[in-house]
Formats: structure tokens, C-alpha cells, sequence
């Protein structure tokens, strides 16, 4: 039993004349955690230029890069995508199929285990319909300057009446999108048929005088709007704002200079 506690004795007082060291010279630093790969998955409808939902919607291509690399793939006949193996990273995703308007969608992809999910995203048809004319008769009445437009077009077919709108821009520039300061107007009368092929429609600007005066040149352009049930937007993940879509369809300036 003395043994024993001399023993213990001994290891303790060895113990305790025992000093730390210094500390040794410190490893490399790991590489940086990155998040690994995953998916950008959702859907993609398809609305005739009528504004209805189509039955299906496959084939539509979406295709996006990270650096030297590309991703594509198509949507399945439900209008699901997934697009695989994304490193994080910001991408801009073009959605294409021939026949409708094309898209940008702008996904910021963290990566990881959860896939990004973008929801449903709707692509619209080109709008058909066409212009084949637009003439413009200037006059003054009373105290305003009036720009009656005239408008011959062809119908989408097969022939439907109700579902042809169109946008008209005043301007004093001659290039598409400078100027269109002066006016801007709907159409409000409805378009009238001419034999199931062709149709006309007339629209009507009115100005003060004093904002054309004499030897002023004017440009008026009529474009094709997609009907009101097509219009819609889609959502940009990047800014969190609404994007106007669809795009207008065919256009057609018209020139005129004022007159005393």
C-alpha cells in the first residue's frame, strides 16, 4: 500500500515539472467551401396569339452558360424543364421555340442541395397578323390639329374579327423608338371586314395647334398588338420586377408634313 501511494506520489510531481511546448507551425488552409452543382427546374406554357392555353408544350429549347460551358434542354410535353449539374452563379436562361416570342430568364442559383425553382413561365405565340397599309390625312378643326390614320391590314387566320388590336405612335422622329413625344392612342373603333382576308381600321389622333407647327414633320406607326387576354408578364428573379410581355407584332411608319 506505500508502495503505491510513493508511486502515485512520484507520477504527480513528474507530471507537474512537465512545461508546454510552443506551438508548431501551422498547416495550409483548406480550400474554400463551395456550394456543390444542382438543377434550375420549372414549367413553360404556351398560349396561342389568342391568349388560350395550349395543350402542350415541349420542345421548347432553354439554354444558359457558365463560363466556356453550355446547358440546354427541352421541356417534356407537360412544359417541365430541368436543367442539371448548374454551378452557383447568375444565369441568363433563353427560351426559344419557333413560331412563339422568345424569353429571357434571369436566375440567381445558389446551388446546393435544393434545386431552383423558377415556377411557370408563359411563351405566346407571334401575333399574324399583318399590315398592308397606312395612310394619314392631316386637317385642322377649330383650334385642333388632326391626324385621321387609316389602317388596310390581313387577317390572322383562320378568320377572326374580335381579336385584332392596334397600338398607333405620334412622333417627330424618323427612327423607330426616338421621338414618339407627341401622342399616343388605341384604336377605339372596331376593326371592319372586307372579305374574310383583308380588313380596315380607322383611328384618330388630335393635337393642340401650337404642337405642330406649319413645316413640321410627323411620323405616324401603327403596330400589331397581341390581344388583351394574350398580355401578360413574367417575373425577373434578378430585380424582382414584372417584365411586359408579349412583344408587338408587325409595324408600318407613315410620313407627313404639316401645312398651312
Amino acid at each position: 500500500m506505500k508502495n503505491i501511494v510513493l508511486l502515485s506520489f512520484l507520477l504527480c510531481l513528474t507530471m507537474a515539472c512537465i512545461k508546454e511546448g510552443p506551438p508548431g507551425p501551422k498547416g495550409p488552409d483548406g480550400p474554400p467551401f463551395a456550394w456543390p452543382p444542382a438543377q434550375i427546374t420549372g414549367y413553360i406554357e404556351l398560349y396561342d396569339q389568342l391568349g388560350g392555353l395550349m395543350a402542350r408544350a415541349d420542345s421548347v429549347l432553354l439554354h444558359t452558360y457558365n463560363a466556356d460551358s453550355m446547358f440546354s434542354v427541352y421541356t417534356d410535353s407537360s412544359g417541365h424543364f430541368r436543367l442539371h449539374q448548374l454551378p452557383p452563379g447568375n444565369y441568363d436562361i433563353s427560351i426559344s421555340k419557333p413560331g412563339f416570342d422568345s424569353l429571357h430568364m434571369y436566375v440567381q442559383h445558389a446551388g446546393g442541395a435544393l434545386d431552383k425553382f423558377t415556377g411557370v413561365t408563359g411563351m405566346s405565340e407571334h401575333v399574324t397578323t399583318k399590315l398592308l397599309s397606312v395612310t394619314v390625312h392631316p386637317q385642322h378643326v377649330g383650334s385642333l390639329f388632326v391626324i385621321d390614320v387609316d389602317i388596310v391590314f390581313q387577317w390572322p387566320q383562320p378568320f377572326i374579327a374580335d381579336k385584332v388590336t392596334f397600338t398607333a405612335f405620334l412622333d417627330t422622329s424618323s427612327t423607330p423608338g426616338s421621338g414618339r413625344a407627341l401622342s399616343t392612342f388605341f384604336l377605339s373603333d372596331f376593326p371592319t371586314d372586307i372579305d374574310g382576308i383583308n380588313g380596315t381600321a380607322h383611328g384618330r389622333f388630335r393635337l393642340p395647334d401650337s404642337l405642330v407647327t406649319s413645316g413640321t414633320d410627323f411620323y405616324v406607326t401603327v403596330v400589331v398588338m397581341p390581344p388583351y387576354t394574350a398580355r401578360r408578364s413574367w417575373f425577373n428573379y434578378a430585380t424582382g420586377a414584372q417584365i411586359p410581355y408579349p412583344y408587338p407584332g408587325d409595324s408600318i411608319k407613315a410620313h407627313s408634313t404639316q401645312t398651312e
